[in-house]
């Protein structure tokens, strides 16, 4: 028989285990709070059931990769606290600084007065 030589990796799963609903939790709350009408919004933007979105927002469990996915476009919120649980949060701060550069620039493109 021959010996594995496989490495072991260890990261902290626990850590990502535990953080990741309750960010998304915080995220969602935050941006749309927890009434009856933001569960009913969460449900048509993913199509999870009302009892997964319950969990969801109470921070029991975390959504899956298409439910992720479909929060990420709909909510600003969810789509920044992924990226801050990734490390890559800082890149989002630049994009956004860098795209309200433009938009002022283009907006004083458009209001400059042409000349008769």
């Amino acid at each position: 028989m021959l010996p594995t030589t496989r490495k072991k990796l260890r990261w902290k799963k626990e850590e990502i285990v535990a953080e990741y609903p309750l960010a998304i939790a915080m995220a969602l709350r935050e941006e749309l709070g927890g009434s009856r009408q933001s569960i009913k919004r969460l449900v048509r933007w993913t199509g999870a059931s009302e009892r997964t979105v319950q969990n969801w927002l109470g921070g029991v469990r975390g959504p899956s990769g298409p439910h992720l996915v479909a929060l990420a476009k709909h909510s600003p919120a969810v789509h920044i606290a992924y990226l801050s649980m990734t490390g890559r949060d800082n890149e989002v701060a630049t994009d956004i600084t860098a795209s309200v550069a433009l938009l002022r620039e283009a907006l004083a493109l458009l209001t400059a007065r042409r000349p008769p």
